[in-house]
């Protein structure tokens, strides 16, 4: 740099501090992305046969997983200049693009015993080995030159020719991972139990980062990672919309495209698809090929009516495909994605929620209707009853419906114009026009009630995370479901049917006491979300009002069922109607007769 450069460029006081400092605060599981992104960048280089390979190699008779691409090899003296932090060749730095540093800081952590990397070119391989000693990250030494400089890059040509398996008359490159220790296995156990993975964990991992792999390199998985006798190409995401029994893309007015896909037999994991295999469900952000903040298994099922999807979720998937050019980048080691401009929060997938909502295909809402349970008789009177709540209450509307988007104006054609009179044309006499009346007030505008949903099949409940909760309300989808199993609503079910027991038949009578019971609850819980509704404008914190809508809350309102009895007794009188008068009767006739 120039002396006169109006800048002193910052330099590095401790750099053995801030390399280790990178790797150590690097997220472990990020080393499988990594290390597969820059093999298929590296494969695409390829004239031909454009292919990365998954596979084991043993080394001293323990199984090490293996990631070899048939890209353009590397010289001795480019492999060892990749070995540096934010080194790469042939790619660009750049916070959008790469930052050629994330492979070996992902992965040394967890291979300090040795990260070797072998590359092909022009015949000759050059090897090189990746560590950890004495708390120093940075290549092993193999030896001294005559120099007395330390041997860091070897020529491995002869012991791949006595070791066989590679093909020397083409280029590749290869990275093998030794683990923390020799006898780590590392195909089955790549974090040597911190975290302890699944024996599918590999499958998972490229099934949950990889929307889509480059169109023009094949990432193959071979049979010492998923058993079988040949190898087979990785299905991803993308690859697996066939397994769907519907599915659509949906692209908004901002460029972002929804994927939905509904496929009934999806399982409960969304474990890799090999074969004849299938995915379970689950909801992402894709970027650039690449998934971020997956939700999966029960936790995307949780959170599904935030989407729009309060049923069906377990056979129902959602993938939000951002454009290239949209305002956000991924953090430094790529395990999620930062807004661009203000704060730069991280994206989740429930930022587009309400877009999710917005573009929900019609046939997909129908496949949710008929996964959804058949709504209590009272549900619409107690809806009814919040809407005069929530207008003496005066609470100002703050959620808004998802409307469907708009289709394209049609060009309408300008009305024919009359006419022209001629000159002895009658000219029609001249009214005048009444006084427009005054325009009617506007009329007050209050929040609309929350749609209710009652469950009381167990799945359904337990789907909803509602076990032991008496009810548990969405914001962003203004719905409020309710555990018609919870205690509560038993143990008034129960009171009522030893009360009004000569009025009807045992069976009628357990059926109505439980509806009325649930109506109870319903109401109760409903009234307090609306109450909670209004402490905003009375000046509750925003967290405050969400603390008193949590499923806890709820439950500790229906626990008081006590209090409920009496407008339960009140409305099982009144459905029971003449039933309830002549049972009545009968009781003050045999009392006295007794008397």
């Amino acid at each position: 740099m120039s002396v006169h450069a109006p800048v002193a460029a910052l330099r590095v006081a401790n750099e053995a501090f801030l390399v280790s400092s990178m790797i150590e605060r690097c997220p472990k599981t990020m080393m499988i992305r990594e290390l597969v992104v820059n093999a298929i960048e590296a494969a695409s280089s390829a004239d031909i046969d454009k292919r990365v390979d998954i596979t084991a190699a043993e080394i001293e008779g323990v199984s090490k997983l293996c990631i070899r691409n048939a890209g353009r090899g590397l010289s001795a003296k480019e492999l060892d200049r990749i070995c540096d932090l934010a080194s790469s060749l042939y790619k660009e730095n750049s916070l959008d693009a790469n930052f050629g540093m994330g492979a070996k800081v992902a992965s040394l952590p967890s291979n300090k015993h040795g990260l070797r990397y072998r590359s092909c070119k022009d015949g000759v391989v050059s090897e090189v080995i990746m560590c950890q000693r004495d708390g120093v990250y940075g290549r092993l030494r193999r030896g001294d030159n005559p120099d007395g400089s330390s041997i860091e890059v070897v020529d491995a040509t002869d012991t791949c020719r006595a070791e066989g398996g590679y093909d020397l008359a083409r280029d590749w490159t290869e990275v093998v991972l030794f683990g923390q220790a020799a006898a780590q296995n590392t195909v089955i156990d790549p974090y040597a139990g911190n975290p302890r993975m699944e024996p599918d964990w590999l499958l998972s991992n490229l099934l949950l980062r990889f929307f889509r792999t480059a169109p023009d390199v094949t990432v193959q998985l071979w049979p010492q990672i998923i058993g079988g006798g040949t190898p087979l190409p990785l299905q991803t995401l993308n690859d697996l919309v066939r397994l769907a029994a519907q599915s659509e893309i949906v692209e908004t007015a901002s460029g972002i495209r929804i994927h939905y896909r509904y496929d009934p037999e999806a399982g409960d994991s969304p474990r890799a698809a090999i074969g004849a295999g299938r995915p379970g469900s689950l909801g992402a952000i894709v970027y650039k090929n690449e998934i971020y903040d997956p939700r999966v298994g029960k936790t995307w099922v949780l959170d599904a009516p935030t989407y729009g999807i309060p049923f069906g979720a377990k056979f129902c998937s959602v993938f939000v495909e951002l454009p290239d050019d949209y305002l956000v980048r991924p953090e430094a080691y790529r395990q999620f994605l930062r807004f661009r401009g203000g704060d730069q929060r991280q994206v989740f997938l429930q930022d587009f929620g309400q877009l999710v909502m917005v573009y929900l295909p019609a046939w997909l809402k129908e496949v949710i209707r008929s996964h959804g349970p058949q709504q209590a008789r009272f549900v619409g009177e107690v809806e009814d009853e919040l809407r005069d709540l929530l207008s003496e209450l005066q609470v100002s509307p703050e959620f808004k419906p998802p409307a469907p988007p708009k289709p394209p104006e049609a060009q309408a054609s300008p009305p024919p114009a009359p006419p022209a009179a001629g000159p002895d044309a009658e000219k029609p006499p001249v009214t005048a026009k009444p006084p427009a009346p005054p325009p009617a007030p506007p009329k007050p505008n209050f929040e609309r009630p929350p749609e209710i949903i009652s469950l009381d099949a167990e799945e359904l409940i337990e789907e909803r995370g509602l076990k032991g909760r008496a009810a548990k309300f969405y914001p962003s989808s203004h719905q409020l479901f309710v555990n018609l199993q919870y205690p509560a609503v038993q143990a008034i079910a129960a009171q009522l049917e030893a009360e009004f027991e000569a009025a009807l038949n045992p069976e009628r009578m357990r059926l109505m006491a439980k509806t009325v019971a649930g109506w109870a609850i319903t109401r109760r819980v409903a009234r307090a979300l609306v109450y909670s509704l209004a402490k905003k404008a009375a000046g509750w914190p925003a967290e405050d009002v969400r603390r008193a809508q949590s499923p806890e809350t709820f439950s500790l309102v229906a626990d008081d069922w006590s209090s409920m009895i009496e407008p339960a007794r009140l409305r099982m009188q009144e459905d029971l109607g003449e039933d309830w008068q002549s049972s009545d009767a009968l009781l003050a006739g045999a009392l006295a007769q007794a008397a």
